[in-house]
C-alpha cells in the first residue's frame, strides 16, 4: 500500500513542488486547496497530513482545530507549512504535531514527514 499524505495548499506551484519532492520517497500526495478536506478524507486513507497556514479562504490552523475537534480524525498526524513568521508557535497553539518553515530545504520536507508518518499505517 503507498504512502498516502493529504496536502493543503492553494499555490499550485508549491504543490507540485512538495509532490515531487516527496514522490522521491515513494509518497502519494493528493492536493487540495482544504475546501474538500472532509470528503477527501472520508474516501481515502491518509496518513499524514501537510497544511499550509495562509489559504486563499481561510486559515490552516483553523482547519487543524477543526481536524483536531473531530473523532475521526484528531488522530491523524498535521504538519503545519508556511512562511509565517511565528508559525512555530501557530502550529502548536492549533494542534500541529510540527513545522516547516518556508523556504525549506528539499530535506526538511522528506525528514519531517519521515519522522511523522505513522509506522503502522
Amino acid at each position: 500500500m503507498d504512502k498516502r499524505i493529504l496536502y493543503i495548499e492553494d499555490d499550485s506551484d508549491m504543490k507540485e513542488l512538495v509532490a515531487e519532492i516527496l514522490s522521491y520517497d515513494a509518497y502519494e500526495v493528493i492536493t487540495d486547496s482544504g475546501k474538500n478536506i472532509f470528503q477527501i478524507l472520508k474516501a481515502n486513507s491518509i496518513g499524514l497530513i501537510l497544511m499550509d497556514e495562509k489559504l486563499g479562504w481561510c486559515w490552516g490552523s483553523d482547519l487543524c482545530r477543526e481536524l483536531r475537534a473531530n473523532q475521526v480524525t484528531t488522530h491523524i498526524p498535521i504538519i503545519m507549512i508556511s512562511a509565517a513568521k511565528e508559525i512555530d508557535l501557530i502550529a502548536q497553539n492549533s494542534g500541529a504535531i510540527d513545522f516547516i518553515k518556508k523556504p525549506f530545504e528539499m530535506y526538511d520536507v522528506i525528514d519531517k514527514v519521515t519522522r511523522h508518518y505513522p509506522e503502522n499505517f
